[in-house]
């Protein structure tokens, strides 16, 4: 049986012609994608007189180009400090969360009864919550506690969205994981802590790369925890701190861009170094 179009040797320009457009179809959508990229990145080498002409020029060249806000930028010493502060939170945030969220997924996954049922409903329930519900509460406890203008107060507001949601990924990666394992295992007097740590752990690199780099990507991108907790100045975060550079009266855009291009380059290199294990995750059907 053939192919409508094979016979006369059409099936493979057609095949082709999709091919192209597919393609085509792509890169228009890649240009679209990065074109905010592109245009901070351009604006932080602009000057204030340059951003303020209309229409904006697209072209690199079509303006003086001036590291003068980079210059600034880095001469800031609050900029090291929200860098430093915000990289503490961020890699907290994904290591304290793996740690919590995979033995509460493997529980979940594992285990049976009512009282497993009902934290799992408990975590799907405060995964539902926004950020703006509990920041109150969450502010009441940290004065409570003392951690108030701490990078551990938002580190642990980071915790509260992150672990439900982790838990819940890691659990459905476990499901697919035989329970004859964890029997064989228990058979050679493994008890359940060793099987996890030695046996199921190893096999949730695609899981547990897609877990850490999205908490890494949001708990570095937050916002209102570090701007309700923390004190500013040099003690707060880059997410933060970059809006000093926006005033009452003036905005200083380049400099403004500059710091956003800084703040986004942590979070590529930590896409980057896991992106093999995320990709294998994907392939698999995580």
């Amino acid at each position: 049986m053939t192919r409508p179009g094979e016979a006369d040797g059409t099936y493979g320009a057609q095949r082709n012609g999709w091919t192209v457009v597919g393609w085509i179809t792509l890169a228009v959508m890649a240009v679209i994608a990065l074109l905010p990229t592109y245009w901070m990145a351009l604006s932080s080498v602009r000057s204030d007189e340059a951003l303020s002409r209309w229409p904006p020029a697209l072209s690199p060249f079509a303006e003086e180009v001036t590291l003068g806000a980079w210059t600034r930028v880095f001469g800031n010493e609050q900029t090291w400090s929200w860098l430093v502060n915000s990289s503490l939170i961020a890699l907290g945030s994904v290591a304290t969360t793996l740690l919590i969220a995979t033995p509460a997924a493997y529980a979940l996954s594992r285990g049976t009864g009512a009282l497993i049922g009902t934290g799992a409903a408990l975590l799907f329930v405060s995964k539902l919550l926004p950020a703006t519900v509990l920041i109150t509460p969450l502010y009441v406890m940290m004065r409570g506690l003392g951690l108030l203008g701490s990078p551990v107060s938002v580190l642990l507001g980071n915790l509260s969205f992150a672990v439900p949601l982790a838990t819940f990924v890691l659990k459905g990666y476990i499901d697919t994981v035989p329970r004859s394992i964890d029997e064989a295992a228990a058979i050679d007097g493994a008890s359940r802590l060793r099987t996890l740590a030695t046996i199921i752990t190893p096999n949730l690199a695609p899981a547990l790369s897609a877990v850490a780099i999205y908490v890494f990507v949001v708990s570095w991108n937050d916002f209102i925890f570090a701007r309700t907790f923390l004190a500013g100045g040099k003690a707060t975060t880059i997410t933060v701190g970059a809006t000093q550079f926006m005033g009452e009266y003036q905005t200083h855009w380049n400099q403004l861009m500059a710091v956003s291009c800084l703040a986004t380059l942590p979070c590529l290199t930590f896409f980057l170094l896991l992106q093999r294990h995320l990709v294998r995750g994907l392939r698999q059907g995580l």
